[in-house]
């Protein structure tokens, strides 16, 4: 972590909802750590499947790329919530190579490459949701778990086609570095998407639906023990320390 200091989401070159961000109203908890929930421009629907679905195109300026390349560097994390849920952040295990969960910070806007030190956005992400029902005979779900899978991607249209990011028709036009029905996964990935002045950054998403077993009023439970890493131990002794330094003070 390189810096402690918050951010406002729509400070940095992101997408807007139609008729800019709305305000959600704001907890006591929330109000006193500065907090602040605003609606986002990606839509998405109980138990519907999306397949890289366009959010907008933008287009860096040069105080734009620099403003982005330094929250890159710092390592600024994007905080999502479903359904007061944070998401967790799925990423690779630099020891095994294989994906794994974290439940805490949210996940990075981007990264600096080891090699070339250049900065690359975070432009697709796969919304990963665990819904779980808990009479089969009520149509009837609930949102159990919401993790959020970052991923660079240097998009390219079929044909040629560049957009403005303005025309309509941008949204319905085919893709070559996405497959028709079917989600983005990292070795599909040809070239990053580099953070430059003048760089066209075309937002886009996934949403994967996962059925769970885990019930609505144990939702919260994998987040203390993020995924079984912290062993509960660790509670109690921070439980106990609140309390003996209370009595200290008392």
């Amino acid at each position: 972590i390189h810096t402690q200091i918050p951010k406002d989401y729509y400070r940095l070159p992101f997408c807007k909802p139609s008729g800019g961000p709305k305000m959600a109203s704001e907890n006591l908890g929330e109000f006193l750590t500065g907090n602040k929930i605003q609606s986002s421009a990606y839509s998405i629907n109980m138990l519907t499947e999306s397949f890289c679905e366009k959010v907008c195109q933008v287009e860096l300026s040069r105080v734009e790329a620099a403003k982005l390349r330094l929250h890159i560097k710092y390592g600024y994390h994007n905080n999502w919530i479903i359904d007061n849920l944070p998401s967790a952040a799925v990423g690779l295990n630099t020891a095994t190579g294989e994906k794994q969960k974290h439940y805490a910070g949210g996940f990075p806007i981007g990264f600096i490459s080891s090699d070339t030190k250049k900065p690359f956005i975070f432009n697709h992400v796969n919304i990963i949701i665990d819904y779980h029902q808990a009479d089969p005979e009520v149509e009837s779900y609930r949102v159990v778990g919401f993790a959020v899978e970052p991923m660079s991607v240097k998009h390219r249209f079929q044909g040629g086609y560049e957009w403005d990011g303005e025309a309509s028709e941008g949204f319905t036009k085919p893709l070559d570095t996405c497959k028709k029905n079917t989600h983005m996964e990292r070795s599909m990935i040809e070239v990053n998407m580099m953070v430059e002045p003048d760089a066209k950054i075309l937002y886009t998403y996934d949403v994967i639906w996962k059925y769970s077993e885990v019930a609505w009023s144990s939702r919260w439970d994998i987040y203390l023990s993020e995924d079984h890493l912290v062993p509960a131990q660790v509670h109690w002794y921070s439980i106990t320390n609140s309390i003996l330094v209370v009595l200290f003070l008392s």
